[in-house]
Parts: structure tokens; C-alpha cells; sequence
């Protein structure tokens, strides 16, 4: 991928200012050299001390061959591109870059191919050469060397080739060094010497090294190509050699003898670095001595390992040393040139510089708060150097924290400190010291802050606690005592704002201006009056409370201020304020003059002020704070005090600006996990894609970013914004570049990373990440979708409930009154059977007694006639009360009269007779049986039993009814037998209750009331059932016994009721009901007592019971065979077909009665039942 033209075209300004600046820094102290003595060590970690070699790619990050990988520096930090395990973990011993995508790296394996802009790794299409240890790319044509030989691999066709030692010329066959120089040649390193590809023969030119002719083979370990002295550096095995192609000449530099040239390459300068077993040295021409950098313990910041197996130059000219243990950086900052303390003393004591000065004899004078340092050269070459320090033998001084240096119309150095003045004596290269008292004693010089020169040739001293003293320097350098008394003293008594002084600096118009401590503003003293004003004092208060002084050619004062500069022009007190914008937490060190500028040095770096139209830049040059500044006009240099060094910078800087470097994204993380390509396929590259999308859950996100600062220690200041959450700038400090987002919502996102410019304001030309969150499933499309159809639905849900709601008001209001209704109807029916019982009752018991005395036929037949109709007219009164009386315990009288049984039982019987599908026998005892029974009641005892014996006998079987009357007991017994289906010995207990109905029916119909009212009328009549006996397939009988009341047959008949027959012999019956039969008949009732509530269901009737849920439902299907929700369906619809047999109710009435609301419903489930809906029933009857 070629660079991108504004890339391009910003190296090309670089190199441009690069060639600017070294013209114009060639004569002065600042440029002469790059400094080795410091170094920024890089760890990778991971085990991977040793670092065989580097590379950049277009975009200018480096890559790093350690011995156990890949790596990446950003500036930052160090990122792995191995895999612990995988083949990718291995020592690289070269590599190079192709296609700007492809690294090829030279392993003890081969050849590993990584795609960085894929950031993964591919498989070669060729099986290269194990042991490979140097390459060099010529056009299409990489050039391998390995311990086992010489190899080209063609890119494009992908083969590979390899030269016989034998026939091709080469000196031996492991392969060291190879290099292609500019005028594409290709010169090879081998463990035999030197040699030159011959392209029109294709074979090899050795090329002899001047060695002694006792050492068996020269092995040629590195090769360097140097434009500038037009010769190639040969770097061995105890040699250095400089071969010049166009000459063939070869020399040797005998400074390099016996040292093993590991590596070699040139700095910005174009000195020659070369990496040895001993450390590094830089060479710069034969008659400049050799330089020699080696390892430190006692310095961190010194080379980390003697061992340099590669020696790197990168596009800003930095030098990348990789050693035995991690990699040396020197970076080559052309804006400024820092000089360690050390490296002017020769001593490892420290020293934080508060003042510094250039007298006008030459000699540097830095002072600060570990003594004053007096030395001529900055670049420490002279060692000349004094430091005066309290309590040294040789060089003494008052006190160690110095606090002004000044030099006086005569060339007197005077230096204020914490032990009062000192003045220094040039030819005894001491100090003197003066005590200075004012006339009362009271204050003194001992914390002296600044020191000026009147132009009365007066000194004025500013002090701690002691205010301004103004003394004569000639009476003061003459005098001999042990404390002066000055001239003049000022202090709050005589107009000052206070005591504490830190600066005192004279304005072109006589005035004296005064910084006081801790916020108490200005002072201007006019020494001629001696009068004192307070200035700003609305101004220059709070944050903008003044803590620097400076007077600049021009005569205008400069005010520094937290946060910003205030500029006064002291003829008018007129003033102008520059704030710093961004930074307003910056807080003032130290200000200069140089040329048309202001310096300001800050905590949060160096500014720049143009002192004609106000403009202030910033200039991130390095992440030193300098706390101290000094113009060199001779020099054309700034130097800048800090800790335990000082720096040195051109008054010029925009000779050495560097233009501005894109800004990259060099890690993704995504919930605190490093992603890549490499781990997860579905993760672009960050490096090279402007949008990622993520999923709902991948929402906490970090990203490193950079500009590959590797030439300043100075960071780049970044601001950045989340469009979408963020609507201010976010500002990262000073050597951070991870930017988190923790818990983001989904949706679309900008990330915004600018750097600022040197005016405080962000860069117009951002790096911008289009971030897209995918939402959760349930807030998808689809999802969002579902939910309006399910809010429509609800909707509509809610619309029917109400209606339901409210046509079920409608139907309860119909059902009360339908019941309402249904109960005047059955008041009506009863009164109207009431009204209609006793006359015929007088009908029926007349014809009763007038049968028995009738002899002749037709009559008889007559009269049998209007029996049967008076006892059908008597019945159907009775049915309209039977199911309310049975329930009320309200038919519990009988309604007596005179029958003869057994023509009455044979009457009955007949009507039976009249089906010939069946054979009937009738038998009695007794030719005529008297007695006084209710005959309806008696009808429909014997009704019932011969219906089920009909109901339940095949075609061709037999019935039989028996009476039997014994007269030793009184008891008339009653049989009706039959041949049908016979009853389940587990059905018999239960065949009396109400509604039971056997499960093993099949399909017949009934309603289960038909035996439950032959046993309840028969005990109504004071007897009982004597037994039922019954075989499956076989048939059924049924006996019970009825007590007779023998009476004269001209009795009138009476009304008896049940306790006047209570009195009769009763025999009791076959069995005493057992439990089952109790629990059955107790669940009975509760279901008719509450049939016609909709809510009565299973949970009810436990409760209504006191019988457990799963008791209930295990006696229930144990003896009827059903649930007990179907068993309570049943007996609803069991009651709605006796409801309708009466015919006296409407469906719907019959509904509401057994408890059904829902018409459909009460239609399906009846007709489950009796296989016919209830209309249906309605209209046929059983």
C-alpha cells in the first residue's frame, strides 16, 4: 500500500526543516551532537530479553524481532503478535517489509510471514531454509542468507532459489550480512570474508579484507551503506573496514580493532554508530575521538546491556539500540537537546535549577537548590566545571538555595540566598558573603529573593520577612565589619502590601515594580518620592494572582498569573491578558525575553508569546518541567533549568518544528479483553478501519491510541469526544492514551481524537471511528414488532374484556331474572298443584274402592281406565314438585289410599308387556293385597325398576315382578329381576345414591335419580332395600319390603304422615350404608346444594368438604370412575335432564339452574352426556 500524500508530503516538510536546522544550529552549542548518555529503556516482557532487530512501516509504527517474537511499540507501550506454543513463537533474527502488509522475518524455522494489516499470520507458499539470519529486498527479489546458504525467493512466482558455494564463487556458506546498496548491488557478509553479486554472470566477486595472514577466515558479521562518505562499512570480527566502490580501496579504522562489529548504522548527525560485545560506540571522523557508551548500574537511564545486536535509525532519525536484555532508545529531539548534570560535574549529585545566567566573561552559572554551578562549555566536553556548595572545603558558599544571580554595571556577580548576598571575586574564584541589618536592627537580608542595580549604582534587595533593602554598593564592597546597615529599608510600615518579596525589577521610567508572596499583588515604588502604590488589586486577584515579574527591551512589564501572562505598559498602567485557554491550570515558572518573544515555562509545558500581536502556542518538546530560563544572544540558544539537567533549545523553534503526525488507533479492547483479528475474526483491525459494529453485549469499550511520539518524551495532548454521549471535549493528561467507555447503550457513535494544537485548541484534522452497538434481540425490528402486535392485542384483549365484562353483567341480570322467573313459575306450578292435589285425590280414591266391587268387565275396564289417567294427571302434578321437595325434605308426606296392590302392579306391569322383544312373567302370593300407600309414589317406585330392567335386557330376555306378601311380618316384598347386563360388583354400594351413573353403563341414558328415588320413596313408605343381587351377563334383581296396613274398605282415605308410620314394624334394611356410601351421598348434596353457582369447581368442594384436593379426586375416581371435575359435570348435567323432562323450563333456564352461563358450552357438553343437544332432549324426552 504506497503512503498517503499528506504523509508523504509531511516527511517531506520534516526533512526540509531537518536540513533548515542543521544550517542554522551548525556553530552553536545547541545541535553539535546527539546525546548518548541518556536513554528511554523498553522491556517487552514476555521472557523476550533479546532484541535481534526493528522495523517501520509506512504508517511509522515499529515492529521488534525478540527472541521469542513479534512485538509492536506504539510510543506507549509494547503489544505481542505470538502465540505461546505456536511456531510464531520463535527468536527473529531480520525481517523486512513488502508490499506495505507483509512482514517476512528470518527465524531458526524459516521464514514467517505475518500480515500486519490483517493482523494474523500466513502459511508461505514455499518451504524455506531453517537457520536464516539476514535479508535484503532488490526489486522483486528477496535475498535470503542462512547458516546453510545463499538464497533469492522471487515474489511474484514464488520460487526460490539457492547458490552452490562451488560454482558461484561465494567464500562459504553461512550467510551473516547482506545489503543492496543504491546503485542496486548486492554485497554479501559470509563467515569467510566479503563478496559482490556479479548480475551479468550471476556469480560472486570477493572482495579481500586487509587482515593479518594468520587468521583462518574473516567473518564479516554487518554491512552499512554510507551515501555520504560514498563507501560501504564492513563490520567483523575484530575489525572495521570502509570499502569505497569506485575505487575499490579499502581502509581500515584502527580505533574499531578487536572489538566484534555486531551491528552498525548512522545517526541524524551522520556520525557512525556501531554495536559491539562492549557497548556502543559512536564514531565521527579519525581525528574527533572515539566515543564509547556502555551500560550504568548506578544510571536507569543508561544504556540497559552492553550487548547490541542491532542498531536502528527510524524515519525521525531515532536510534534504536536492541540488546541482550530489552531495547536503548535515544531519541533525536531536534527541538531540544537535554544535558544530564552528570554530564558537567562528572558526578552523580543532583541539582533543581531555580536561576540561570551567562556572565559577561563566559562563564554559566546555574544555580538552584543544591548550590551554583560555574562551568564554560554546556556540552560538558571541558569537564571545567566548580560547584560552589555550603560547607565545601574549596569552593564554600553562605547557603545552598540559590535565588537570583545578577551582574552589575562593573561585572560584579552577585547571587542572592537563603544566607543573604554574596558577591564573587574572579581572581580568588570565592565568594564573599554580606550581612545586611536596617537601621533599627529589626530586619535583615538572610532569605535575600532578588537582587537589581540602580541607576544611582544603588543595589535593591528583596527579602523573606524583611521587605526591600536599598544599599550603596561601593560603601557595601568597601565596607570590613560583620553587618551593613542599609541606606534605605521598605517595608508595611512605610507603604508596602508585605514582607515578603519575591521580586523586585526596575521599569525604563524609574519605577520599581514589587511581586509579593502569597497573593498580595504589586507594588510600584517611586524611589524618588519613595512612595509606594498598590496596583491591580481588582485584577491581579484569586486565580490571576501574580507569581512572576519580567520587563521586557521594550520597557513593558509582563505579569505572570495561574492559568495566563498580563501584559502593562508602565507609562499608562494600561494592560493586556492572555489566557492559555485548555491549560488554565498552568502555573507560572519561570518567563525570558528572546529576540520578539516571551518564554513561559509552565507545569504543563513551554509557551511561546509573541510579544507584538499576543499569540501563545505551545510547544510539546518534552515531559520535563523547567523551572528556570536563560537567552544566550551569543549562542542564539534558550537554555532551560530542571532537575538535575537543563536543556538547550534554539531561539528559532520553528526551524525545528516537526509537522504533525496522524493519529492512529493501535488497540481495541471490548469488556477489558484484547481484540484482534488474530483472537477473533469478526473484529477488524483497529489500525486501519474507520467504523467497527458490535454486539448489545460488547459495550464496554477502551482504545489506545497514538501518534508515535518516539521522538519526544514530550507526549502529544489529546482531547477526545463520544458523539452520541459525550458534548464537551474530554482532555487525556500527558502520557495516557487509553479512552474508556464502560455500560454504552446501543445505537451509532463517533469517536473523536484530536490533538491539540500549539495554540490550546483542538486539531482540524481529528481521527474519527463511526462505533455502531447493535441493539438486544428484544429490541430488534422484529422484536419491536412482536411487541406492537402484542399491545394490539392487549388492546383488543382489554376492548373484549370489558365487553365480556359487560355482556356477562347483561347475562347475570337475565340469568336473576330468569330465575326469578323460573321461581314464580314453580310458586304457580306448586300452588296450582296444592289447589289441584285434593280433588283428585277424591277422584282417585273413589275409583280405587269401586274397582275392587265392580264385576262387570266393561265397566271395570272403564273405571281402570280413568285410574291410569287420574294417576298419569296425578303424576305429572307430582314431578313439578318432586326434585324441591326431595331437597326441602318437604315430601316427606304421603298422600294414602286404599289400593289393591297387585292389580295395580299388574296394570303397571302391562304396559311393559306391550314390548315383544322382551318375555315378562308377573307373580303374586296373593290374588288381592290391600293396603294404604301413596299410589304415585308407588308408581314410580315400581316404574323406575321395571324401566331399568327393560333399559338394560337384550332383545330376547326376560323380566319378571314378584310380590310377595308375608303375613307373619306384615311385609309386602317386591322383586323385579331380569336377564340383562348384570351390575359391577364395585357399582352395587352406590347404585341408590343420587346422580350415581356406573362408569361401565356403556351408552345408556339416565340420569342417575331413578333408583335414588325408588330407595327414597320406598323408606318414605317405612321400608327398605332388602338387597340387590346381581351377574355379570347374567341379570339383576332388586327386593325391597313395604309394611301393609290392613283397614276397612269403607275407610275414607287419609293424608298419613311419615312419623304416624313410624310407629309400624319396620324391618331394617340389608346393610347398614358403609362409609364409601356416606362420602358419596355427603358429596352429593353438596353439589345439588350449590349446583346453580357457576364458581363451584374442585378447589370449592374441598373446601366445602374439608377433604383434602388429592383425597377427594382418589375417592371420586374410585367410586364413580370419574374425576371430580367431570363427576360435578355430570351431576349438572344429570339435573339439567330431569329439569327438562319436566318441560316446564326453558333451555336457557335450565342453563343458568345447574350453573352454566356460556349457552355453547352447556349445548356441548350435554350432548357429550346424552348424545343429543338439549333442544334436542327438550322435544324428545327420554
Amino acid at each position: 500500500m504506497p503512503c498517503k500524500p499528506d504523509i508523504m508530503y509531511q516527511r517531506i516538510i520534516a526533512i526540509l526543516f531537518f536540513l533548515y536546522a542543521s544550517c542554522i544550529l551548525s556553530n552553536s552549542a545547541y545541535g553539535k551532537k546527539v546525546n548518548y548518555q541518556q536513554f528511554d529503556n523498553i522491556y517487552l516482557g514476555a521472557e523476550a530479553s533479546v532484541v535481534s532487530c526493528f522495523l517501520q512501516d509506512s504508517e511509522g509504527l515499529i515492529w521488534i524481532g525478540s527472541n521469542k517474537g513479534l512485538f509492536s511499540y506504539d510510543g506507549y507501550s509494547t503489544q505481542q503478535h505470538f502465540t505461546y506454543g505456536e511456531n510464531n513463537n520463535t527468536r527473529i533474527y531480520c525481517g523486512v517489509i513488502i508490499d506495505n502488509t507483509y512482514l517476512y522475518m528470518g527465524t531458526d524455522n524459516g521464514i514467517l510471514v505475518y500480515n500486519y494489516r490483517a493482523d494474523r499470520y500466513e502459511q508461505p507458499e514455499t518451504d524455506f531454509p531453517t537457520d536464516v539470519r539476514t535479508m535484503a529486498l532488490q526489486g522483486d527479489t528477496l535475498w535470503l542468507g542462512a547458516l546453510n546458504g545463499l538464497y533469492t525467493y522471487q515474489l511474484q512466482s514464488r520460487k526460490l532459489t539457492s547458490f552452490d558455494t562451488r560454482r558461484n564463487g561465494l567464500p562459504n556458506n553461512t550467510i551473516y550480512s547482506i545489503i543492496r546498496t543504491k546503485d542496486n548491488q548486492i554485497y554479501v557478509g559470509t563467515y569467510n570474508g566479503l563478496c559482490r553479486y556479479i548480475p551479468s554472470n550471476g556469480k560472486f566477486e570477493g572482495i579481500p579484507l586487509p587482515v593479518h595472514s594468520s587468521q583462518s577466515n574473516l567473518f564479516v558479521n554487518s554491512l552499512l551503506e554510507d551515501t555520504t562518505r560514498q563507501c560501504v562499512w564492513i563490520g567483523t570480527e575484530g575489525y572495521l573496514f570502509q570499502y569505497f566502490p569506485s575505487t575499490g580501496q579499502i581502509k581500515q579504522t584502527e580505533a574499531f580493532h578487536n572489538n566484534s562489529i555486531k551491528s552498525l548504522a548512522l545517526d541524524g548527525n551522520g556520525d557512525l554508530l556501531a554495536g559491539t560485545d562492549n557497548g556502543l560506540y559512536v564514531y565521527h571522523n579519525d581525528t574527533t575521538p572515539l566515543q564509547h557508551i556502555i551500560h550504568d548500574s548506578r544510571n536507569i537511564q543508561s544504556l540497559t546491556n552492553n550487548i547490541i545486536w542491532n542498531i536502528f535509525a527510524d524515519q525521525e532519525h531515532n536510534i534504536w539500540l536492541g540488546t541482550d536484555y530489552g531495547i536503548s532508545l535515544s531519541r533525536y529531539n531536534s527541538a531540544l537537546q537535554f544535558i544530564p548534570i552528570s554530564q558537567i560535574t562528572g558526578t552523580g549529585d543532583g541539582n533543581q535549577f531555580y536561576s540561570l545566567f551567562r556572565d559577561s566573561k563566559g562563564f554559566y552559572w546555574f544555580g538552584g537548590a543544591n548550590g551554583l554551578i560555574r562551568f564554560t562549555d554546556p556540552a560538558g566536553e571541558r569537564h571545567d566545571a566548580i560547584w560552589y556548595r555550603m560547607g565545601d572545603k574549596t569552593y564554600p558558599l553562605s547557603h545552598n538555595r540559590i535565588r537570583h544571580i545578577y551582574e552589575d554595571k562593573e561585572q560584579q556577580l552577585w547571587i542572592a540566598t537563603d544566607g543573604s548576598i554574596n558577591r564573587y571575586d574572579y581572581a580568588t574564584r570565592q565568594f564573599i558573603h554580606y550581612n545586611i541589618v536596617d537601621n533599627t536592627g529589626t530586619y535583615n537580608t538572610n532569605w535575600t529573593y532578588y537582587i537589581f542595580e540602580d541607576t544611582a549604582g544603588q543595589l535593591w534587595i528583596s527579602t523573606c520577612l524583611g521587605g526591600i533593602f536599598v544599599v550603596d554598593k561601593r560603601k557595601l564592597m568597601q565596607s570590613t565589619s560583620g553587618q551593613y546597615i542599609a541606606e534605605q529599608n521598605y517595608s508595611v510600615h512605610n507603604g508596602l502590601s508585605g514582607m515578603f518579596i519575591n521580586q523586585i525589577i526596575p521599569d525604563n521610567e524609574g519605577n520599581v515594580w514589587v511581586l509579593l508572596y502569597n497573593n498580595k499583588g504589586i507594588d510600584k515604588i517611586n524611589p524618588r518620592t519613595r512612595e509606594v502604590t498598590k496596583l491591580f488589586a481588582d485584577e491581579l486577584t484569586g486565580e490571576k494572582s501574580p507569581n512572576y515579574l519580567l520587563c521586557d527591551e521594550d520597557g513593558l512589564l509582563w505579569v505572570g498569573f495561574h492559568g495566563g501572562v498580563m501584559r502593562i505598559n508602565p507609562k499608562d498602567e494600561s494592560q493586556q491578558s492572555i489566557s492559555f485557554g485548555s491549560f488554565s491550570n498552568n502555573e507560572i515558572l519561570s518567563m525570558t525575553c528572546v529576540k520578539n518573544s516571551i518564554w513561559v515555562s509552565t507545569t504543563n509545558g513551554l509557551w511561546i508569546i509573541d510579544r507584538k500581536t499576543m499569540d501563545a502556542r505551545q510547544q510539546n518538546m518534552t515531559n520535563k518541567r523547567f523551572t528556570s530560563l536563560l537567552f544566550d544572544p551569543k549562542e542564539d540558544c534558550v537554555y532551560l533549568g530542571g532537575a538535575d539537567g537543563f536543556g538547550i533549545s534554539h531561539s528559532n523553534l520553528e526551524a525545528t518544528y516537526q509537522p504533525e503526525r496522524p493519529i492512529l488507533l493501535t488497540a481495541l479492547y471490548i469488556n477489558n479483553q484484547l481484540v484482534s483479528p488474530r483472537t477473533r475474526d469478526d473484529v477488524p483491525n483497529i489500525r486501519y478501519t474507520n467504523s467497527i459494529k458490535l454486539k448489545y453485549d460488547q459495550n464496554n469499550l477502551s482504545f489506545e491510541l497514538s501518534d508515535l511520539p518516539y521522538s519526544l518524551d514530550e507526549k502529544n495532548k489529546f482531547v477526545y469526544r463520544l458523539e452520541g454521549m459525550d458534548k464537551e471535549w474530554n482532555f487525556l493528561k500527558s502520557n495516557i492514551n487509553r479512552i474508556t467507555y464502560s455500560n454504552l447503550s446501543y445505537g451509532n457513535y463517533q469517536l473523536i481524537i484530536s490533538k491539540l494544537e500549539r495554540d490550546g485548541q483542538p486539531s482540524n484534522r481529528p481521527h474519527i471511528l463511526n462505533i455502531r452497538i447493535l441493539p438486544p434481540w428484544y429490541y430488534t425490528i422484529w422484536a419491536k414488532a412482536i411487541y406492537i402486535l402484542l399491545l394490539l392485542s392487549l388492546i383488543a384483549w382489554t376492548i373484549n374484556f370489558f365487553r365480556v365484562k359487560n355482556r356477562l353483567k347483561a347475562e347475570r341480570r337475565e340469568k336473576e331474572k330468569i330465575l326469578e322467573q323460573s321461581r314464580q313459575k314453580m310458586a304457580f306450578f306448586t300452588n296450582l298443584s296444592n289447589e289441584l292435589k285434593t280433588p283428585l285425590s277424591r277422584i282417585i280414591a273413589p275409583i280405587s274402592q269401586l274397582l275392587p266391587s265392580t264385576e262387570e268387565v266393561h265397566e271395570k275396564q272403564t273405571l281402570e281406565e280413568v285410574q291410569r289417567n287420574a294417576m298419569k294427571i296425578n303424576s305429572l302434578i307430582h314431578q313439578v314438585l318432586n326434585f324441591n321437595r326431595i331437597e326441602d325434605n318437604k315430601d316427606s308426606l304421603l298422600i294414602l289410599s286404599r289400593i289393591e296392590l297387585v292389580s295395580f302392579s299388574r296394570s303397571l306391569f302391562s304396559v311393559y308387556e306391550e314390548d315383544k322383544r322382551f318375555t315378562f312373567h308377573f307373580e303374586a302370593n296373593k290374588a288381592k293385597i290391600y293396603a294404604d300407600m301413596d299410589a304415585i309414589k308407588l308408581g314410580v317406585i315400581l316404574d323406575n325398576l321395571l324401566s331399568n330392567a327393560v333399559k338394560f335386557t337384550s332383545e330376547g330376555g326376560s323380566i319378571r315382578l314378584s310380590l310377595f306378601y308375608r303375613q307373619e311380618t306384615g311385609l309386602l316384598e317386591i322383586c323385579v329381576s331380569d336377564t340383562g347386563a348384570g351390575i359391577p360388583q364395585q357399582d352395587i354400594p352406590y347404585i341408590f345414591q343420587r346422580f350415581f351413573q356406573s362408569p361401565h353403563s356403556g351408552s345408556k341414558e339416565g340420569t342417575g335419580i331413578g333408583l335414588y328415588l325408588v330407595k327414597t320413596y320406598t323408606e318414605l313408605h317405612g321400608g327398605s332395600i332388602d338387597g340387590v343381587t346381581s351377574e355379570k351377563g347374567k341379570g339383576t334383581s332388586i327386593g325391597l319390603s313395604i309394611p301393609v296396613i290392613a283397614v276397612e274398605e269403607d275407610e275414607i282415605p287419609v293424608i298419613a304422615s311419615k312419623k304416624q308410620l313410624e310407629s309400624l314394624p319396620i324391618l331394617k334394611p340389608i346393610e347398614a350404608e358403609s362409609q364409601d356410601e356416606k362420602f358419596l351421598s355427603n358429596i352429593i348434596r353438596l353439589i345439588e346444594d350449590h349446583l346453580s353457582d357457576a364458581d363451584l369447581n374442585v378447589n370449592a368442594l374441598c373446601e366445602l368438604s374439608g377433604i383434602s384436593n388429592k383425597q377427594i379426586y382418589r375417592k371420586i375416581k374410585q367410586l364413580t370412575g370419574m374425576s371430580p371435575v367431570e363427576y360435578i359435570k355430570s351431576i349438572r348435567m344429570k339435573k339439567a335432564a330431569m329439569l327438562l323432562q319436566q318441560k316446564k323450563f326453558t333451555v336457557a333456564e335450565v342453563m343458568y339452574m345447574v350453573g352454566f352461563s356460556n349457552h355453547s358450552y352447556f349445548s356441548k357438553c350435554f350432548q357429550a352426556e346424552f348424545g343429543k343437544t338439549p333442544r334436542q332432549y327438550l322435544n324428545d324426552g327420554l
